[in-house]
């Protein structure tokens, strides 16, 4: 048999068409998992978890075959990846498309004070009670975290700020840093570690304040031996 919205004789003509016929129209009444597309974003504050209003991607028909609008089912949790303090937060934008899922009760009560709760109604399979997940049918990013087998790519168009008390980078064998401009903004020592050595710099090297190389000042150290007089020392041996 395929999907009917009127009842034909032939599904009457047996117990068993009678009963598939039953139960697909029950099933056809419930609402388990679509597809949707965001039409608002409400933004969580201070990073809590935003709520989305979803337009669902497939319509559903009349009796006669004709297409009816799905409406816009609104206040729908969007789902992040979170354990304990620590997530990745990547709230939703108007236009994305992805997957809802939608709960067997009514979430209201367990949404608004995040506990143990009664259903806030007895309806069930209710494109009420979606769970936006996202995440297909959506264009190209233009920024992204993507695992491969021979690394990792961490890739933006525009900044990327990582903000830590106290950040460490481990390279077994080396690190470097590619850019047309580096800027330190604090005091640079060699440590203690086991990979200290030597600086080499291709360019020039300017200072303001004073150089030191094995104790001595660059600015204001003296040489001994020489006669004081009125002309200028060689260059530099």
């Amino acid at each position: 048999m395929t999907n009917k919205y009127t009842i034909k004789p032939h599904d009457l003509n047996s117990d068993a068409n009678a009963q598939f016929y039953i139960l697909e129209k029950f099933l056809n009444s419930k609402s388990f998992i679509m597809l949707g597309v965001v039409t608002a974003v409400k933004l969580g504050q201070d990073n809590e978890m935003s709520f989305v209003d979803l337009k669902p991607l497939i319509s559903d028909q009349g009796a006669n075959g004709s297409l009816l609008d799905s409406g816009t089912i609104y206040n729908a949790p969007a789902w992040r990846l979170q354990r304990g303090s620590s997530a990745v937060i990547m709230d939703p934008v108007i236009g994305d498309i992805g997957l809802m899922a939608i709960c067997d009760k009514d979430i209201r009560n367990a949404v608004d004070s995040r506990k143990e709760s009664m259903p806030a109604s007895e309806r069930n399979h209710s494109p009420g009670d979606a769970i936006y997940l996202g995440g297909v049918l959506n264009n190209s990013p233009s920024q992204y975290l993507r695992f491969m087998d021979d690394g990792i790519d961490l890739v933006s168009p525009l900044v990327i700020n990582v903000d830590a008390p106290v950040i460490t980078a481990n390279a077994s064998e080396s690190f470097v840093v590619n850019s047309p401009s580096i800027t330190l903004n604090g005091p640079v020592n060699q440590g203690a570690g086991s990979f200290a050595g030597d600086f080499n710099f291709a360019g020039n090297i300017t200072a303001t304040g004073e150089v030191t190389g094995r104790g001595i000042k660059l600015s204001t150290h003296t040489h001994g031996g020489v006669q004081s007089g009125n002309s200028d020392t060689q260059g530099p041996k």
